[in-house]
């Protein structure tokens, strides 16, 4: 069944509570969902830049690793504008929830 949350939705959702990397926001997101929304990598990395240049959420690299040969991960977080259309769009979605219900 196909699930009314976009990639973008379920990305700024799963970043209310804190920021988080690109593979780990996949897993935040499945986890979450009890794997009923599953994004790939090719799905959110594209999503995370257009959301970044909307102003909705910032990136910023964090210690280098040297399980990924010295390199840092990209970490994102919600703006401030990010997080009110996070809430916004959670709303939404518990609105049109209760209006199913109603059925």
């Amino acid at each position: 069944m196909d699930t009314p949350i976009s990639a973008r939705t379920a990305i700024l959702m799963s970043l209310i509570g804190g920021r988080g990397f690109g593979l780990e926001i996949i897993e935040r997101v499945r986890e979450r969902t009890n794997g009923k929304i599953h994004l790939n990598e090719g799905s959110v990395y594209p999503a995370l830049k257009a959301l970044e240049r909307e102003g909705l959420l910032r990136s910023f690299d964090g210690d280098p690793l040297p399980e990924r040969g010295g390199r840092p991960r990209r970490y994102y977080e919600l703006t401030g504008e990010g997080r009110k259309v996070a809430r916004e769009q959670r709303t939404a979605l518990l609105s049109l929830l209760q209006t199913v219900e109603a059925f």
